[in-house]
């Protein structure tokens, strides 16, 4: 039985390793994938006329490199003399599924959120999406937020809806979408 023992182990390590490699990747994994240089636009649905608005945006995502945190630092070109600024920093907690950010805006509180993101479909690190979910404020009202991301090799979309928390599935609206292509590499 004991001649057993160590080829036992070499099985279960293969199976495991498997069980592993099916599973894909995690978010985490994925979302690491963006660094670099990216530029486009955010629309967003204005609430005051119901219109709406496009604006281009320059983005640079780093990370410290421990596999866990992103920096993400956004220059909105709002008219001329108006670029605004908003970084936010994210931790990601792969054992939870949770990612918790801080975002900042030159005259504004900063905002802190934490998102369940799961991973809705991937077939390589350059072709997938993620889903966000929240609780949280829109239009200063009690809101549920889905973000979907979805990267498609050298360009990621990410679109934000928002209902009212308790809706129904009909009930979600855009809110907005970024719309970046990578740049150089």
């Amino acid at each position: 039985m004991r001649s057993l023992t160590p080829a036992l182990a070499v099985v279960l390590s293969l199976v495991a390793g498997a069980a592993m490699a099916q599973a894909g990747p995690s978010a985490t994994d994925l979302r690491m994938g963006l660094t670099g240089q990216w530029s486009g636009v955010l629309e967003y649905r204005d609430y005051q006329s119901d219109g709406l608005v496009e604006l281009p945006v320059r983005t640079t995502i780093s990370t410290p490199g421990d596999g866990a945190t992103l920096v993400q630092q956004s220059l909105f070109d709002d008219g001329p003399g108006r670029p605004v600024w908003i970084t936010t920093v994210s931790l990601d907690d792969p054992a939870t599924g949770l990612s918790t950010s801080a975002s900042y805006r030159a005259g504004g509180t900063p905002e802190l959120a934490t998102e369940r993101v799961a991973v809705a479909g991937a077939s390589g690190p350059t072709d997938w999406t993620l889903i966000y979910t929240r609780t949280g404020e829109d239009d200063d009202q009690p809101a549920e937020m889905r973000i979907t991301q979805r990267r498609d090799g050298r360009v990621l979309t990410a679109t934000k809806e928002v209902r009212p928390v308790g809706a129904g599935e009909d009930a979600w609206r855009f809110r907005n979408r970024t719309r970046l292509t990578r740049e150089g590499d």
